[in-house]
């Protein structure tokens, strides 16, 4: 019998490096699992590089990170991540666009 291929999440991190580690905690300890093979596959980047969101929504930056977002969420996509998550709340400002990928 074959084995149903497991969905993967992606995590669109490092934008607040302990947002991300808050966000795993979190998701690892409300994974009703009693083994670590029944716990999510997940795919973590910490891209802690990308430019300052607040910097750019309130027009102090003229360096927009959609950009760099978007070049992130298509890594994740490359190493199998079949949705994402983003622990960044000024993040979200990008959502549309993102939601689009």
């Amino acid at each position: 019998m074959q084995q149903e291929k497991r969905k993967t999440l992606g995590v669109l991190g490092g934008m607040g490096p302990l947002a991300t580690a808050c966000f795993y905690q979190v998701l690892v300890e409300h994974t009703k699992a009693d083994l670590d093979g029944q716990h999510l596959d997940v795919i973590i980047s910490g891209r802690a590089s990308i430019p300052d969101r607040t910097a750019f929504i309130l027009g102090e930056s003229g360096e927009n990170p959609l950009e760099s977002l978007l070049a992130e969420l298509d890594l994740l996509k490359s190493m199998g991540a079949d949705c994402a998550a983003m622990p960044c709340n000024t993040a979200h400002f990008w959502y549309e666009e993102l939601a689009k990928q």
